[in-house]
């Protein structure tokens, strides 16, 4: 252990040394067309300060009433009437107005009504200002806003998004819809088996990626390995120069640095052992980094929240009962703490009720791959210095990680499921009838279950640390059916049995046995034999199909003839 520096300067140091990709972005151009949404009286003195560079339109319900006479207001396109809806992002609005088909387009929107906004999530989409025109204060802010949506705009890419790997559906069936339901501004929508997400609406706060079971979803501002390699070099750094493990504090970029410096000055020495670290969104702190936090060596995971973002805050809950679960689970105890706050007292009190140090010593495995791998990797480690060796681990409802267990009694074997099972975690077996199962693959979306027609499908929320990477089991195995023709295995004998059982005494078998028969057979011997001669139902054969050579030897009729449909002579 060095000492020539303090634990939490080796640790920043090492956060900052380890490279960030630069961010990507689109190019918005805004041509200045600005939409004014409010009563006339606010409206107006907004224009004026707009108008110079910029085509406004104010839409309001009373109008002008009298005739305008001032020069500015003359040069001002007035609409009357109310916004039904609105659409689109910055450098491209669309309002359609209430009791009418009209629409306005506008680079940007001015929003000094007062009543429920027309948008959803309004505070996080940019180039929609709304703001009370009643405050000075509030309304130069509003403006200042809007100026800037004027000329060549970069769009940050703050989520990566990788279709093949969404288990959003399949064929139609309805499986995982987590980011659907998070969204605020409802940046994502389903597009046939998986989600695609529109950069120009998404606000960046992270929540879709923290709560993403494939990986799907992948912040990129900055890049989620970089993050996670920023945070195992951060937690190493610290434990090279520090025997205690640190309490890791993640905020955001925008919230949690004042509030923690703060704390830090009233508290003194008290918070030596706290490391706090800025992730871009605290949202996108899913259940698999804070698992792979806790095994790199932090003693305690807390995500410092706004609490003006309550949108934010049951989401981060959710993941962190997963990861207090399986702690909890292994004897540790909760490992995972959740504050919204911006009392610099309460996160005091909060920070100093937690006790540093790590019953487990710091994990070495490396940051490659997926996340959700990752998180196993933890867990699996957490598992083999745990007080209590749990296995399975039960979690929460809604966790991603888990079992699939199947009804023998029910299940059929079709392998619906498999085909349906968007990650391979349910497999088939080419020589057998058998249905395999990976359970490290298994998102719980939940496609298997709602793809059987035999219900005989239910989801089990746990992890299995005890299993290793890639371990495989059977959920559900029946002994073949051999063809009777040729011998060849092709169904499941239990299932051809049911069958015939059900099929007895039907009057079609009883005119003809060779039908049941053919229920024996496999697909190739069943067409075979069904042309091999005539049935005994009565049923007249095929006509040969004659060709040429039929004719040249003379079997054949001539063509002309009644085999031709006759013809003149």
């Amino acid at each position: 252990m060095t000492t020539n520096r303090s634990p939490l300067d080796a640790a920043s140091a090492a956060w900052t040394k380890e490279p960030v990709p630069p961010g990507r972005a689109l190019h918005v151009h805004g041509a200045g067309r600005v939409l004014i949404v409010g009563t006339w009286a606010h409206a107006v003195p907004a224009a004026r300060e707009l108008a110079d560079g910029n085509a406004v339109t104010i839409l309001s319900a009373d109008g002008p009433g009298d005739r305008i006479d001032d020069p500015v207001e003359a040069s001002v396109r007035v609409v009357v009437g109310r916004p039904e809806r609105v659409a689109g992002h910055v450098g491209a609005w669309i309002v359609t107005l209430r009791d009418s088909d009209e629409q306005l387009e506008a680079d940007a929107v001015l929003d000094l009504t007062r009543g429920p906004p027309p948008l959803q999530a309004h505070e996080l989409r940019r180039g929609y200002v709304r703001c009370d025109p009643r405050s000075p204060r509030a309304l130069q802010v509003g403006l200042q806003a809007v100026a800037e949506c004027r000329g060549d705009l970069e769009y940050p890419l703050f989520v990566d998004v990788r279709s093949e790997y969404c288990a959003h559906s399949r064929s139609q069936i309805l499986g995982c819809t987590r980011c659907l339901d998070l969204c605020p501004p409802g940046a994502i929508a389903p597009a046939g088996d998986h989600v695609a997400l529109d950069p120009l609406v998404c606000a960046g706060c992270g929540l879709c990626v923290g709560a993403c079971p494939t990986g799907a979803l992948r912040y990129d501002l900055p890049a989620e390995d970089a993050s996670l390699r920023r945070l195992r070099a951060a937690l190493r750094a610290w434990h090279e120069h520090s025997g205690h493990a640190p309490i890791l504090l993640l905020h955001g970029d925008e919230f949690g640095a004042d509030l923690i410096e703060a704390a830090r000055e009233q508290a003194g020495h008290d918070l030596s052992c706290l490391l706090p670290l800025s992730l871009g969104v605290v949202s996108q702190a899913g259940a698999e980094l804070m698992t792979m936090a806790l095994a790199w060596g932090a003693s305690h995971v807390v995500c410092l929240s706004n609490p003006a973002r309550p949108d934010t805050l049951r989401p981060i809950d959710d993941q962190m009962a997963v990861v207090n679960a399986i702690t909890e689970a292994l004897g540790f105890g909760a490992r995972a703490v959740h504050s919204a706050t911006a009392d610099p007292d309460a996160l005091l009190a909060l920070l100093q009720s937690l006790e540093s140090g790590t019953d487990w010593p710091a994990a070495e495995f490396l940051a490659l791959g997926e996340r959700r791998a990752g998180a196993l990797q933890a867990v699996r480690h957490l598992h083999a210095h745990a007080k209590v060796a749990a296995d399975p681990i039960i979690l929460p409802k809604g966790a991603a990680f888990g079992a699939v267990e199947v009804d023998p009694d029910a299940c059929t074997l079709c392998l619906a499921c498999v085909g349906a099972c968007p990650t391979g975690a349910l497999q088939d077996d080419p020589d057998t009838p058998r249905l395999g199962f990976q359970e490290d693959a298994c998102v719980q979306c939940g496609v298997c279950r709602a793809t059987c027609p035999e219900d005989a499908i239910t989801l089990q929320p746990r992890l299995r640390p005890g299993l290793g990477p890639g371990a495989g089991r059977t959920l559900h195995e029946e002994q073949p059916f051999a063809c009777v023709s040729c011998g060849k295995p092709f169904g499941v004998r239990r299932s051809i049995e049911r069958t015939l059982e059900r099929l007895a005494g039907h009057p079609m078998l009883a005119m003809d046995a060779r039908l049941e028969q053919r229920v024996k057979m496999c697909a190739d011997c069943r067409v075979i034999d069904q042309f091999r001669e005539p049935l005994a139902t009565g049923e007249k054969a095929r006509p040969r199909v004659r060709t040429t050579d039929d004719y040249r030897s003379g079997s054949g009729e001539k063509p002309g003839g009644k085999g031709f449909g006759g013809g003149r002579k």
